[in-house]
């Protein structure tokens, strides 16, 4: 069982706050009120309070007076919504509502079960270094959204909507400093090119961090230190009131320095005895690491006394006495380095003014990546051959490129009919090349078949969606949506390869996915201030491939995880707008939840292990969220969130939790 609270409280600067109690829809409302959060967290701009859907928003106002600069800073004032990061801004982890896995963004293929959105095409890449002064408006949507948002959003969606070029010339200039070195510049220019017809606007940014923690071999203290610049263009097109399109090209480029890691012996740990605990299996000095435990509870904390990192320094253990003091241990490659291209599109067009709707929104994506990490933990570079040829022990640097492209193309019908609905269709297409780095091979990297390190992943999806809503009288709407998904991924490895022999080229046979997944909706609104709304939904996160090591032990394959749930909300706005409140319930059933697995990585030589993924359970998860927004004048807000997630095991348990727990030698289910 896994418990989250979470509570945040927040004062706004006496700046005019934006108001989310209107209550009418759309465009309407936003005539009205300029101060009402339109969102489009169902595919369709409405009144966030109008909205049947648990979903927290932050325009481009509450982004400034609340100082919000990264992921971090929303997940810590939405209910529901965690973040963290396994190596530095390299791994994203949003988890929403406690549906997440511990190999998201570190093992091939593996998702978390949410999914990031740049104005509202999916972005499979990391997102930490988002310009935030660039953006109209952030939207955490919560729960299942697979009907409608489509693959690996079975927990939820974050979708970042970026500015729009503003009619009249002119841009802003802001700057930011901090201690550690950490700074940040941000511009915008507003350029209308032929009045209400096309505008552009350019974005940059410039963030420096120089990192707070020393490595104890160098002696400088630039652990963690990260480096963004990017710039962005925006063209928009509206040559008629019917028609509008939009496109914006990205490049940015990260430079960060190893992320603070240290080792903790054994002799730390503080609970849970278990069979593969350093005393049971007599690793290690028994003076030091005679502690029975196998985990450790608390907040892990780096200790900057024990931070050791080789990747740039001399002084390598060749194998023998002598010390070779010119031949760093990382091949050149320290840290993370990212290049990315991005674009962009969408269009809208209202077919001869009829409320027939056509819209489209296109993605693409060219990430180019170079990492290198010493893992050893210790001030000594231990090789197992020539430094000149070989990489140190623990060592590891390799270069990715990621390209993937998704378009999306739906129909509306009339907004303002008592039936309304849409239909629509999408393609998404992945593909990640990985090349070991090798002081011969250079920063190119190896040959594709002369390095085991060398892999090919790929994404394929298809899919059709569709939702239909009907007003049962004025107060009571009943909406139904469903999307049937066709989705397949493939993996390449090479194994058996030498610096001058090719390897053999193993394919798991491509993983496949189809299902249909329906959610249903019914919201009353008995009065403009009360919305009461119940949802029934189902979910799917797709399963994969664990490659060669995998199919070794026996799980070369493991299985779509599943979901069915409800949840129930109000949305209450109380004294004439001064107090809103946000309530909602939700209950999720998990099918095949998705695991790690530690496996050897020779069965049956060695003890060397790794970690794949693997089904091994089914689990409900429940629990509420709750928003409080309190403005007892207009000059000044008060929000409070709190939010509670019991998750458990109704059947199975982790392959190892008997094991690890007990003392055991076999694993059992309960």
């Amino acid at each position: 069982m896994k418990t989250l609270l979470k509570a945040a409280l927040l004062a706004a600067t006496a700046a005019t706050p934006v108001s989310v109690y209107a209550q009418e829809t759309g465009q309407e409302a936003a005539e009205e009120d300029p101060n009402v959060i339109i969102v489009t967290a169902r595919k369709t701009a409405e009144s966030i309070n109008d909205a049947p859907v648990a979903v927290t928003a932050f325009t481009s106002e509450s982004l400034d007076e609340q100082n919000l600069r990264d992921v971090n800073d929303i997940a810590t004032l939405t209910p529901g919504l965690s973040f963290s990061q396994a190596f530095g801004r390299g791994t994203d982890r949003p988890v929403i509502r406690g549906l997440g896995n511990v190999l998201a963004g570190v093992q091939f293929g593996v998702e978390s079960g949410a999914s990031v959105f740049i104005d509202g095409a999916l972005f499979r890449g990391d997102i930490q270094s988002i310009n935030f002064d660039a953006l109209e408006r952030v939207e955490v949507v919560k729960g299942s959204q697979s009907a409608l948002y489509g693959r690996n959003t079975y927990s939820g969606a974050i979708n970042f909507i970026t500015k729009n070029p503003g009619d009249e010339f002119g841009g802003q200039v802001r700057g930011r400093i901090a201690e550690f070195g950490e700074y940040e510049v941000t511009g915008s220019l507003d350029l209308p090119i032929v009045p209400g017809v096309l505008a552009a606007r350019v974005d940059g940014r410039y963030y420096n961090y120089e990192g707070e923690f020393t490595n104890q071999i160098s002696g400088r203290q630039d652990v963690g230190g990260e480096e963004t610049k990017s710039i962005s263009g925006t063209l928009f097109y509206t040559p008629t009131d019917d028609f509008d399109f939009r496109i914006r090209v990205g490049y940015q480029k990260d430079r960060d320095e190893e992320f603070p890691r240290t080792l903790q012996f054994a002799s730390e740990n503080n609970c849970e005895p278990g069979f593969r605990s350093v005393r049971f299996r007599n690793f290690g000095p028994r003076g030091q690491n005679d502690n029975e435990n196998q985990y450790f509870c608390g907040v892990l904390r780096p200790d900057p006394d024990n931070i050791f990192l080789n990747s740039d320094e001399p002084g390598i253990f060749n194998g023998g006495p002598s010390l070779d003091s010119t031949t760093p241990g990382l091949a050149g490659i320290s840290g993370i380095s990212l290049e990315r291209w991005t674009l962009n599109s969408k269009m809208n067009w209202d077919i001869g003014g009829s409320g027939w709707v056509l819209s489209t929104v296109t993605g693409y994506r060219h990430d180019e990546t170079f990492t290198g990490f010493d893992s050893d933990h210790s001030n000594l570079n231990l090789f197992f051959g020539p430094p000149s040829v070989s990489e140190a022990f623990f060592s590891s640097t390799n270069r990715r490129i990621f390209e993937d492209f998704s378009i999306e193309a739906k129909i509306f019908s009339p907004e303002d009919q008592p039936i309304r609905g849409l239909l629509g269709v999408y393609y998404y297409d992945f593909r990640r090349k990985q090349f070991d780095i090798t002081k011969q091979s250079g920063r190119a990297g190896t040959d594709f078949f002369r390095d085991n390190d060398n892999q090919i992943e790929t994404i394929e999806n298809k899919s059709i969606f569709g939702r239909i809503e009907a007003d049962l009288g004025e107060t009571v709407t009943i909406g139904v949506e469903g999307r049937y998904l066709d989705e397949e991924k493939g993996f390449l490895e090479i194994n058996g390869a030498t610096a001058t022999t090719d390897g053999d080229l193993f394919e798991t046979p491509p993983f496949k996915t189809t299902d249909f997944v329906p959610r249903v909706t019914v919201d009353w609104q008995p009065n403009p201030d009360t919305l009461v709304y119940a949802i029934y939904t189902e979910g799917n996160k797709p399963g994969g491939l664990n490659g060669s090591i995998g199919a070794a032990n026996g799980l070369p394959t493991y299985e779509d995880e599943t979901l069915r749930g409800g949840e129930l909300g109000i949305k209450k706005t109380w004294l004439g707008g001064q107090l809103q409140t946000n309530l909602s319930l939700f209950y999720n059933e998990i099918k095949n939840v998705q695991l790690t697995q530690p496996v050897l990585t020779t069965p049956g030589a060695g003890t060397a292990t790794t970690s794949i993924a693997s089904n091994q359970g089914d689990a409900e998860v429940k629990g509420f969220e709750l928003e409080v927004i309190m403005r007892p004048v207009q000059q000044f807000t008060v929000t409070a969130t709190a939010a509670y997630t019991d998750a458990k095991f109704t059947r199975g348990c982790d392959e190892f939790e008997y094991t690890l727990n007990s003392g055991g030698l076999n694993s059992r289910s309960v």
